[in-house]
């Protein structure tokens, strides 16, 4: 008998396992096949640590590419931090048609009451006494610049009295009986009367000449009054030769000048900016003197002086001179010109031989209209604008001009966030000059200082046609990488030579 046997149906776990396995195979292959790729690409080929060897003097040369590597790493990331700066030369394209001027300026010896800021241009523009934008400060002059007081601008409308001609002839022919002072007589008067008013002034002056008649009424008008005994009118000219020190010494400036003297006191005074009227000055004296004197019975011994009356036609006055702080800012055209500092008034005439114009510069710096002087000063420091910057300039003859010349040079600073800081700079020359005039004689030149021109401090200017561009730069990142790299990887390199040699060397040695 035959038995046949039927082979049994696989079963299913069975056959869905080798399939899992199959695909194992083929992806483990897959992956070995990558691996084996970059493994044949790769460029730095390790030898293994059984295969090398380590020397002393090799760690010696390691150590120090190390801390060199450390050194030039943090040496190019710094220089990659820092922003540098590159400067050029162009011509300036600016459309700027106006530009600002800001002064500090002391003048040592010339009154604010005459003090005057004077502007003018190449193109016609001429302003005479500017006062906008501009504070004046009252210096004692030896006081260092340290004592100042805010000098209040005061009117010029000085009214002078009106006479008829019979009024004006009769007091012009009147014999003189006003006191005129000297160096010999002056003290002595002051110090004679309770109240002395004097005026100082020069036969060629025309105010000083208006005011002759009206001072001798005055007088004629006082000394008819019970207090009389104890005022005196006086008068100084100040071109005779035993009344000129006189006026250098009290420093006269002006023509005429009225000064006060009370309590018999000459170094205490003030100077009297009142209307030039014999109705006015009579009220002056009336309200100046004490109740007592006005009825004629002097003071008693020993008894208290009273204040000096606080008149708005009167300022103190100091016999060692007074000078003038100027400080504030004035627009001028963008073109060149000058702005000067002199003495002058509509109701006086100036005494020039005695005018000292030597001043102190604290600040002068020129400026666009629309700057941020607070983000200016972080770029460039007042200092490095104004070469005029707390510097002194002395008078040493008579009769002279202090003239400065500027070159003012435009300067942009562009960020690097594409924003541009504009500003001005210059450079400064001083010269003291005499002004002469030439008058022909026979054919000759003959050259003589010319008197009647005031001595005064200018400052002209010129704007140059080219500008100083400072450009901000910094490393982009790409450069930075690239250096990094190149001077590591040079470093590297050239010390692994370096090594090899050292160990070939010493193995030959050994």
């Amino acid at each position: 008998q035959r038995v046949s046997a039927t082979p049994a149906p696989p079963r299913q776990g069975s056959v869905g396992a080798t399939g899992s396995q199959l695909q194992l195979s083929s992806g483990a292959r897959s992956t070995m096949g990558v691996a084996e790729l970059l493994e044949s690409v790769h460029l730095y080929r390790k030898v293994p640590k059984d295969l090398t060897d380590a020397t002393r003097a090799g760690g010696a040369i390691s150590l120090a590419t190390a801390l060199l590597l450390a050194y030039l790493f943090f040496s190019n990331v710094s220089e990659f931090l820092t922003v540098s700066t590159t400067t050029d030369v162009t011509l300036d394209d600016s459309a700027e048609e106006h530009m600002r001027v800001y002064f500090n300026i002391t003048m040592e010896r010339l009154p604010c009451q005459f003090a005057s800021v004077d502007v003018s241009d190449v193109m016609g523009t001429s302003l005479t006494n500017v006062t906008q934008h501009i504070v004046k400060f009252k210096v004692a002059a030896d006081s260092g610049h340290r004592s100042t007081e805010y000098y209040r601008p005061r009117s010029e409308d000085i009214a002078h009295e009106e006479m008829d001609e019979q009024e004006l002839e009769y007091f012009s022919d009147l014999p003189e009986t006003v006191s005129v002072l000297n160096e010999n007589t002056f003290d002595a008067v002051v110090r004679s009367y309770d109240l002395v008013l004097v005026a100082f002034g020069a036969p060629w002056c025309p105010w000083s000449q208006r005011l002759e008649p009206v001072w001798k009424k005055t007088w004629e008008t006082v000394k008819r009054k019970p207090y009389a005994p104890f005022v005196r009118l006086g008068r100084v000219d100040c071109t005779a030769d035993d009344a000129r020190s006189i006026c250098q010494k009290h420093h006269i400036h002006a023509f005429p000048t009225i000064r006060i003297y009370r309590h018999h006191q000459i170094h205490a005074h003030e100077n009297y900016f009142g209307d030039r009227d014999s109705a006015v000055f009579t009220q002056f004296i009336e309200e100046a003197l004490p109740k007592r004197l006005l009825g004629g019975m002097p003071e008693p011994e020993g008894a208290s002086k009273a204040a000096p009356v606080s008149a708005a036609s009167t300022e103190v006055h100091s016999l060692v001179g007074e000078g003038c702080q100027l400080t504030g800012s004035i627009e001028i055209s963008r073109v060149p010109g000058s702005f000067r500092i002199s003495a002058q008034s509509d109701s006086h005439s100036f005494n020039t031989r005695v005018m000292n114009v030597t001043h102190h510069v604290d600040k002068l710096l020129f400026a666009y209209t629309n700057e941020r002087p607070a983000k200016t000063h972080k770029i460039i420091s007042i200092e490095e604008r104004s070469e005029l910057y707390q510097v002194g300039f002395t008078m040493q003859q008579e009769l002279s001009t202090l003239k400065h010349y500027l070159k003012v040079v435009p300067f942009h600073h562009h960020h690097l966030d594409g924003e541009v800081t504009q500003a001005y700079r210059y450079k400064a020359n001083y010269n003291e000059y005499q002004p002469r005039k030439l008058e022909w004689y026979e054919g000759k030149a003959d050259a003589h200082i010319d008197t009647e021109m005031v001595p005064n401090a200018v400052f002209h200017y010129d704007i140059s046609p080219v500008k100083v561009v400072v450009q901000e730069e910094s490393e982009s990142f790409a450069a930075f990488v690239t250096k990094l790299c190149a001077v590591i990887g040079g470093i590297y390199t050239m010390v692994g030579l370096l090594d090899s040699v050292v160990y070939h060397s010493l193995q030959k040695r050994s």
